[in-house]
């Protein structure tokens, strides 16, 4: 493990980081926490967080993280459905709201970081050597288990599954992610990213894996904070979803921020969601680095990742990971056609969350994603989102895929269909542009039809100034879909009155 600077610009070296993590394990076992426990986590992205964390890993305690966003009734359900046994968390629920014992991350963590914290100016970057080259090592008990990780699925397309993956699937998917990106011990990452979701707690574990140093940032939504931990601890690699990015740019765009300060980032990598065009082409103009899209879920890890001197969509897949595009029928297509993301993984996870926190076993032969996307001939994948094909004037519709060819109007597009129940021949699409300066929907109705088939155009275009964003930092599509919705009613309502 290699240093961590947190928030206040506090150091704490690798051999300080591993006696604190052995501090909060004892704590643990004081209070009865044990290697056959299941214990549900959530927290902030603090140092706290991150001691507790290792520590569970280190003790072999099955861990269940839930975002810290999840309004209490909903923690409350996850955790009693997971059948965990405590709480270890910075923000206590209601009293009354669980039946589950808590525990707080700032008492467990007390005593350890009082003896850890170290001066600003602390030499020791680099690995730890009390675990030689296998800086996992330690995790040994919690690799070894079926049920080492149980996260929640965003619930952007609907209610939240409990997905429980192994221990070594964990393990080996870091393996393949440090194997391609190439990371450094003199690396410096600053992964904007909460921790309790698959892309956050992937790069805590390359950062253990590789040795190098990480920079803590307890809210992504700050950019600026952002910028100025770039600037000031010398960032070398940068994670984040493709809003932060958007963010980034305006900052960058008002004046609130220079691009001398990001002289020292070597990789900026994007994921959470499709990044689409324009953003891409957008940041690579405005910054001189291209943006490194990946490829992932919660079920099967890291899928594909791009990397430098010429990344191409979200690059090819990771070694031992095997990715098909097919069409309706199942059956593989033509490079550079769009289709169904199909993946075969040995990463993938080990079941799904049942009833009493039982694990409902999945089959590992192949994940259909449910996403779209494309493969050209060199292997590379693009993806452009979900499938969620609808049918209108006689074609095959993918929405997210009009949106990306959409977006080269020069603005962010989205575009959310909105069905008749009982039949999909008559959906409707309505685009959302986000324009901060809100010019009309006439003008951005004719900019996108430069760029899209004349069965593919809108029925409303809607513009806002940015997108609604859900507490992972994604574009919430609950409720674009919500205001499309509202916006065909109130047209269908016009069209009854005239």
């Amino acid at each position: 493990m290699g240093m961590l600077i947190n928030t206040d610009g506090r150091r704490f070296s690798s051999a300080a980081l591993d006696g604190a993590i052995t501090a909060v394990v004892r704590e643990l076992r004081r209070h009865g926490i044990t290697q056959d426990d299941r214990v549900m986590l959530t927290g902030a992205n603090t140092e706290k967080f991150v001691l507790v964390l290792f520590a569970l890993m280190e003790l072999g305690t099955s861990i269940a993280l839930v975002d810290r966003r999840t309004p209490a009734a909903e923690q409350a359900r996850l955790l009693i459905g997971a059948d965990a046994s405590r709480l270890v968390t910075d923000a206590p629920l209601p009293a009354g709201s669980t039946e589950i014992d808590q525990l707080s991350l700032e008492d467990l963590c007390a005593t350890a970081l009082a003896r850890a914290a170290i001066a600003d100016r602390a030499p020791d970057c680099g690995p730890a050597s009390s675990f030689g080259r296998d800086r996992l090592a330690r995790f040994s008990r919690w690799f070894a288990r079926e049920d080492a990780l149980i996260v929640w699925s965003s619930g952007s397309t609907g209610t939240p599954k409990g997905i429980v993956r192994s221990g070594a699937s964990v393990r080996a998917n870091t393996e393949r992610t440090s194997a391609r990106m190439a990371y450094r011990a003199t690396d410096v990452l600053l992964p904007l990213l909460p921790f309790t979701h698959q892309y956050g707690l992937s790069m805590l574990l390359l950062w253990q894996d590789t040795g190098c140093a990480l920079v803590l940032q307890t809210s992504s939504q700050r950019v600026d904070a952002a910028l100025a931990a770039i600037r000031s601890h010398r960032v070398t690699v940068v994670d984040a979803v493709p809003a932060t990015y958007h963010t980034l740019l305006n900052l960058l765009e008002s004046g609130r921020g220079s691009e001398d300060w990001l002289s020292t980032v070597r990789m900026w990598c994007v994921g959470g969601e499709p990044l689409g065009s324009e953003p891409r082409q957008r940041f690579a103009d405005r910054i001189g680095r291209p943006l490194l899209d990946g490829y992932g879920s919660s079920e099967a890890g890291n899928i594909a990742l791009a990397v430098p001197p010429t990344p191409i969509g979200c690059g090819r897949p990771l070694q031992g990971i095997a990715v098909r595009v097919v069409d309706g029928a199942g059956m593989p297509v033509a490079p550079g056609t769009v289709g169904e993301i199909v993946v075969r993984t040995p990463d993938y996870m080990t079941g799904l969350l049942g009833p009493g926190g039982t694990v409902l076993a999945m089959e590992h032969a192949e994940y259909r994603t449910d996403d779209i996307g494309q493969i050209d001939v060199q292997g590379n994948l693009t993806v452009l989102g979900r499938r969620a094909a609808v049918h209108r004037l006689g074609h095959t519709l993918y929405p997210d895929g009009i949106a990306d060819r959409a977006s080269a109007c020069g603005a962010l597009v989205r575009v959310i269909p909105v069905v008749p129940e009982g039949s999909d021949s008559r959906a409707q699409l309505v685009f959302f542009v986000a324009d901060r300066a809100e010019r009309s929907a006439a003008h951005w109705r004719s900019a996108v039809a430069e760029h899209i088939a004349e069965h593919e155009r809108p029925n409303r275009v809607v513009v806002v100034p940015e997108f609604p964003i859900n507490r992972t930092g994604k574009v919430d599509r609950q409720s674009l879909q919500r205001l499309a919705e509202s916006a065909v009613a109130r047209d269908a309502k016009k069209g009854e009155l005239q």
